[in-house]
């Protein structure tokens, strides 16, 4: 079989080249080695995030290792970057070039704020901490995974535990966490044989009844994984759950960041919080070139204003997290309308780094409410979408596909969901598709998730002044109450206090004649 190793110059890559050399013909990848690989196995020097080298590191393998988001050297959200856009090019060039098969490394850390007495399997949803080596793993997992649901690649996820040698072996205790290398290179091996289709995930974990969490799914049969070594020998370790910080608590909200206010949903956003609110309102571009431009983004999309103090503005790249955690300082919420919708590159930048730096900020200044933005995430046609669906509820599970945009923010979306989750954070998150300007014609039929900038608008400022959530990350659907019946609006109505004013029904009704 002709493998492709990702992150070839890792610990487990080395070890996964020298076990499969011997009866597969192997290229391992990675930005560079430290060390000359094995004879006989292809090198190539590169970084998967470029579509080009993705492309071609891919041509011709049968089967692709992807063991990169498991690095650890380098700056936080580089490493994030390369697991996510990482991931999200080799997966896509995979199934261009007609892979036969891509595996991704992951870990058992995502359930590590589990108590010990839980077993939990493959079919439990991880809550990972968020922090960088976890985050890492879980994005690059939901970023494979809507890959593949749209083109149809084949993919198996090893959730890996922590990963020792013999030497680490003879301790004096044992963690119920550990995992024999010999064991996840079995692992590996079952993945490389294992020919199933569509997504698949597996924990591969030690053997015996110490082993934490349990074997379950990944023995049985077609998988049939049967790891040797049992570490039962070994007195316990540590058992308890990594627990999580007390929740962040909530204050009275007078004064709110906004990140992205040259855009057409944070000018209109601005305009309905500056009476009530002291704003610091930010952008790449500073607010008075944007204004001056005069240049809307559709017909009769606002525009910001210049607002006098106590307002502020200030000119913020939301990818860097210096300027961002700068201005949330003194700061009582946060609302994030940035977005890059056609540039792969800085969309995963803008859309996933931004909403990390963001969040980081929170957790920093203490914030607890963060009013997250986004596109809908059901419109995805065919089978994999909900496109044959109507009545389609907020919550229904996300359906990005590869598309740039969608995939990005639908990112950005599970890394506020693990902030919220473990820092107590309220993080309403509110998803839109088409917004209208009433009182500007239209000759295109009006889509059902569609919405007016001003009662998007208040949308955001019931998501601010909300007095509690039931779960600490809630997603809702922004439109208009239209009569298509594809997207109802009612959990917005029910738990934010918000409804339409604008029906919109000029758009869908036609005058009858006298």
């Amino acid at each position: 079989m002709r493998v492709l190793i990702t992150g070839g110059d890792g610990r487990l890559a080395r070890a996964a080249t020298a076990a499969l050399a011997p009866a597969h013909t192997l290229r391992v990848a990675d930005r560079r080695f430290t060390a000359p690989l094995p004879a006989g196995v292809e090198g190539c020097e590169g970084d998967p995030r470029d579509e080009a080298f993705a492309a071609a590191i891919v041509e011709g393998v049968d089967a692709a290792l992807h063991l990169a988001p498991l690095d650890t050297g380098g700056d936080d959200l580089d490493l994030l970057d390369r697991a996510t856009r990482g991931t999200y090019q080799l997966a896509g060039a995979a199934a261009r070039a007609g892979v036969g098969r891509l595996i991704l490394g992951s870990t058992l850390a995502l359930f590590d704020t589990l108590p010990r007495d839980w077993r939990p399997t493959e079919a439990w949803r991880p809550r990972p901490r968020p922090e960088p080596a976890t985050l890492r793993a879980w994005l690059a997992e939901r970023s494979l995974r809507e890959v593949a649901r749209e083109s149809g690649l084949p993919a198996v996820c090893l959730r890996f535990g922590r990963i020792v040698d013999d030497a680490a072996t003879a301790a004096a205790s044992h963690d119920p966490r550990a995992l024999h290398l010999a064991d996840a290179l079995a692992g590996i091996e079952r993945a490389l044989a294992y020919g199933a289709e569509g997504w698949s995930v597996f924990h591969i974990v030690a053997a015996g009844e110490r082993a934490w969490p349990p074997l379950a799914g990944a023995a049985d049969e077609p998988f049939g994984y049967r790891p040797a070594r049992d570490f039962g020998e070994r007195p316990a370790g540590a058992t308890a759950a990594d627990p999580a910080p007390p929740p962040i608590p909530s204050r009275p909200i007078r004064k709110v960041v906004v990140f992205g206010a040259g855009g057409p949903l944070a000018a209109a956003t601005a305009r309905v919080l500056a009476p009530d609110y002291t704003l610091r309102l930010t952008d790449l571009r500073p607010l008075e070139e944007i204004a001056a431009a005069g240049q809307p983004q559709s017909p009769g999309a606002p525009l910001p204003e210049l607002l006098p103090p106590p307002h502020e503005r200030r000119t913020v790249d939301v990818r860097d997290p210096a300027a961002v955690l700068d201005a949330c300082a003194g700061m009582d919420a946060i609302v994030n309308c940035t977005v890059v919708r056609h540039d792969t590159t800085e969309a995963f930048r803008v859309n996933l780094l931004g909403a990390e730096n963001v969040l980081r900020a929170a957790v920093a200044h203490g914030i607890r409410r963060v009013v997250h933005t986004g596109p809908y995430q059901l419109g995805q046609r065919g089978a994999a979408g909900y496109d044959w669906d109507d009545e389609v509820p907020d919550d229904a599970p996300p359906r990005p596909g590869a598309h740039r945009y969608f995939h990005t923010k639908y990112l950005a979306q599970e890394l506020c969901r693990a902030y919220a989750e473990y820092y107590g954070l309220e993080v309403p998150t509110l998803l839109f598709c088409n917004f209208v300007n009433p009182a500007v014609s239209r000759d295109n039929p009006l889509y059902p998730f569609t919405v007016s900038w001003e009662d998007a608008a208040r949308a955001l400022r019931r998501a601010l002044e909300v007095a509690a959530l039931p779960a600490p990350y809630e997603v809702f659907h922004i439109n208009a109450d239209l009569p298509h019946g594809v997207f109802p609006n009612r959990k917005a109505w029910a738990l934010l206090g918000w409804q339409p004013r604008d029906s919109l029904a000029r758009y869908y009704r036609r005058p009858m004649e006298e």
